[in-house]
């Protein structure tokens, strides 16, 4: 299964979100391939947005819910429209993602761990890992991006120790596009997360399969 490709539909458009995600699904058979409901598009859509890409390409959907409360409640939500995991935020306290874990046992899907904003993204796994993520997501925010000019690439090598040392699966996000996907997927990393550089392109199918020819699929 890994690794794989994560499309994030960062959009606030449904009708563009689902035109991309029914294409890349067209073109992939979701082989390798994971939809994420971004967060602009959940707080735009809600769960009308989760159920149509689910029921329209029925790809591995990840609703990236960014939860910091009542995971139970969020996980419910997205979970009953058709969403196959939901992100937690590693800086939610310790109750919280206690009951996240339990939440996805019950639902017997998937709980991704996103790391953005921690300061010591190693040293918050170790103390995560206990909560058994899906998939521990280092991640470098836009917001970051633009001010400071890094990307997801700088987190490659606590992407790499996370892996090794801890035996968790391992995503990087942030920025990332076709030229700097294969150092990545050459050190382990699980999942690749690519919003704009697909989204924004004219021809997002063909960036996609740009991609996964560089993960080393044909």
């Amino acid at each position: 299964m890994y690794p794989v490709l994560q499309v994030a539909l960062d959009l606030e458009e449904l009708v563009k979100a689902v035109d991309i995600a029914s294409k890349i699904a067209t073109v992939t058979k979701c082989e390798h391939v994971w939809i994420e409901a971004g967060t602009p598009l959940i707080k735009s859509w809600g769960r009308i947005a989760v159920k149509a890409l689910k029921e329209l390409t029925n790809c591995y959907l990840v609703a990236d819910t960014k939860t910091m409360d009542v995971p139970s409640l969020e996980a419910k939500i997205v979970y009953s429209a058709g969403a196959d995991a939901f992100t937690v935020l590693g800086l939610a306290d310790e109750e919280t993602l206690r009951e996240a874990r339990e939440v996805k046992m019950d639902f017997n899907k998937a709980l991704i761990i996103d790391m953005i904003g921690v300061k010591d993204p190693y040293r918050r796994a170790v103390e995560v890992s206990r909560y058994e993520p899906d998939l521990l997501l280092l991640h470098v925010g836009i917001s970051v991006q633009r001010l400071r000019g890094v990307t997801g690439e700088e987190l490659l090598s606590e992407a790499a120790r996370v892996k090794e040392e801890l035996g968790l699966r391992v995503g990087v996000a942030g920025g990332l596009k076709p030229g700097s996907i294969k150092p990545l997927i050459d050190r382990g990393v699980d999942v690749v997360v690519v919003g704009s550089a697909i989204t924004k392109s004219s021809k997002p199918s063909e960036v996609v399969l740009e991609i996964m020819r560089e993960m080393g699929y044909k």
